[in-house]
């Protein structure tokens, strides 16, 4: 606003998608457009405006089925997850003041993440206590929080409530077909939230206390999961075409840097450097999963959200730049987290929310402020159009996805994961549970490294932390320092030495062998279980140790 002006500023005039992907032909240039009949106008607009208003009550019942489910099993003290594990182990080490990044050991080896996620949920667990619920409840705010963003984005996008809300209806409904991850104890929603809340403070900061907040924003998705640095460029690129707002695209890139130089400057130098090769090094160090490239759409965006790509396109010419370009990141962001190996369904968690997004925006005749006026009127058959697809889509999702008896722990779940956590404590010693530390940590046992963890560094480049991996794996092996090994596959046992047999044997009986085979499995990702018993070559009886377990 200029000094001495008055009244509320007005919201910055973007660039959009019409000005730079389509030009009208000569022909639409030379004849201006005839205002369709006032009757057949003002009944596209209510079968428009009807269609928004059942897509937002489908999109608020998907909500409910979401927020239901997280509020049925985010109390379950066990891992939903499998990779939970790792995340309530880093919690911990935080809250015992241990390093979170470290030389990889047979103790712990830490995720390839940024610290702010396991900072956040210490602090809460601080206050509730170590377990899983802390870190479900922050991954449940941010998903929360996300709601709110999406609806809140489109709404101002479009001035449509309805529209905004069925955005998030559209996200909330792949619930079930993105694994169940939102309220799950991982870095993930919290990234998105930060992310979301990021791109909405860019869209629409007039001041320069507004793109440091962006950039704050951004910086922490950032530190949340670093895969946010392709968001950060794009936004920026997209203000650089705004000549009103290229000075708040350089601050907004100033502080992004400038948060990410410091932290990167201070983590690096307190873990000697293992704070840059976790977070910058370790992901760029592993192979690609060429069969990704074309599972990504066959697997993953068309079976989920394929209608909705139809409200997309129909949004296509009225989408701004900065929206455009910042959901381009957010399905890049996911595409190249799914390239690599060990990419899985949560990494599409930010395609899904871009895709809604967008499809919101379909679902408007015409975005806010617009000054078309017979124009207008003409885009209220594409918002039907738009708004029957994402309801379609909506409704798709519900009737093939939904499955809530198989995402929510049952109490025969609670009921051997307190006996496996008792049978534990009984070794009398530590005890190795690769694929489940977490439960060891519940159990009051010292925690092992995660198997996934210690994967993501025996199959990386890096011969120095392997060797410090194998090292250390190998001496807790001849030493015979675990009491116990309780593995549930032989990638359990990556890393270990060849000669593991002279020094621990393996029992013949199966565990849990009279437990039905879905009771205790996680209920999100691999669906690992305690399968074997490994104990010290002549110490304790097999047989005594698995009848113990009942």
């Amino acid at each position: 606003m200029r000094p001495g002006a008055s009244g509320p500023p007005a919201p910055p005039r973007l660039p959009r998608l019409r000005s730079w992907m389509s030009r009208r032909s000569a022909v639409d240039r030379a004849e201006p457009h005839t205002p369709a009949a006032p009757g057949r106008r003002g009944f596209w607009n209510a079968v428009a405006r009807a269609l928004r208003l059942l897509t937002a009550a489908a999109g608020l019942a998907a909500i409910a089925v979401c927020l239901g489910t997280a509020a049925r099993r985010v109390g379950y003290p066990y891992a939903l997850e499998w990779l939970e594990g790792n995340s309530l182990v880093e919690v911990h080490r935080l809250l015992a003041g241990k390093p979170l990044y470290c030389p990889p050991t047979v103790d712990y080896v830490a995720d390839g993440y940024p610290a702010l996620y396991f900072a956040a949920a210490a602090g809460l667990a601080g206050v509730l206590g170590v377990s899983y619920l802390p870190l479900r409840l922050v991954s449940l705010a941010a998903s929360l929080a996300c709601f709110v963003l999406l609806a809140r984005l489109v709404q101002r996008e479009t001035g449509h409530l309805t529209a905004g809300v069925a955005a998030a209806g559209l996200y909330a409904a792949t619930y079930f077909a993105a694994g169940t991850w939102f309220d799950l104890a991982r870095v993930d929603s919290l990234f998105l939230a930060f992310s979301l809340a990021g791109l909405y403070t860019a869209r629409w900061m007039r001041r320069p206390r507004g793109a440091v907040a962006a950039g704050l924003l951004l910086a922490a998705a950032f530190l949340t999961k670093q895969s946010a640095l392709a968001e950060a460029v794009a936004i920026t690129v997209a203000l650089l075409f705004d000549p009103q707002r290229r000075r708040l695209a350089a601050l907004l890139a100033a502080t992004f840097a400038g948060v990410l130089g410091l932290t990167t400057l201070l983590w690096g130098a307190v873990s000697h450097g293992w704070y840059v090769f976790y977070v910058f090094g370790l992901l760029s160090q592993h192979p690609l999963e060429h069969a990704a490239f074309t599972r990504f759409w066959s697997w993953y965006l068309l079976p989920t959200l394929g209608l909705a790509l139809g409200a997309v396109l129909l949004a296509v010419r009225r989408i701004p730049l900065i929206l455009a370009l910042g959901c381009l990141a957010l399905t890049v962001e996911g595409y190249a987290a799914l390239l690599h190996t060990g990419g899985a369904v949560n990494s599409m968690l930010p395609v899904y929310a871009a895709v809604a997004s967008l499809a919101g925006i379909g679902m408007a005749g015409s975005t806010a402020g617009s000054t078309a006026g017979p124009r207008s009127a003409a885009a209220d058959l594409p918002a039907a159009a738009a708004s029957t697809l994402v309801l379609l889509q909506i409704v798709i999702l519900a009737a093939n996805t939904f499955a809530l008896g198989q995402v929510v722990p049952t109490a025969a779940d609670r009921r051997v994961g307190d006996q496996l956590r008792a049978w534990l404590r009984g070794f009398g010693g530590p005890v190795a549970v690769f694929s489940d530390p977490g439960l060891l940590l519940l159990a009051g046992l010292p925690p092992v490294a995660h198997r996934a963890a210690a994967s993501d560094i025996l199959r990386g480049t890096s011969r120095t932390a392997q060797a410090r991996l194998r090292r250390s794996i190998g001496s807790a092996v001849t030493e015979r320092r675990f009491a116990a090994i309780v593995v549930e596959q032989r990638a359990d046992q990556q890393g270990f030495p060849p000669h593991l047999t002279r020094y621990y044997r393996r029992c013949p009986q199966k565990l849990l062998a009279a437990v039905p085979n879905k009771v205790f499995r996680p209920v999100a990702g691999l669906p690992v279980r305690p399968m074997t018993l490994w104990l010290p070559a002549g110490r304790g009886s097999c047989e005594a140790a698995v009848r113990r377990l009942g």
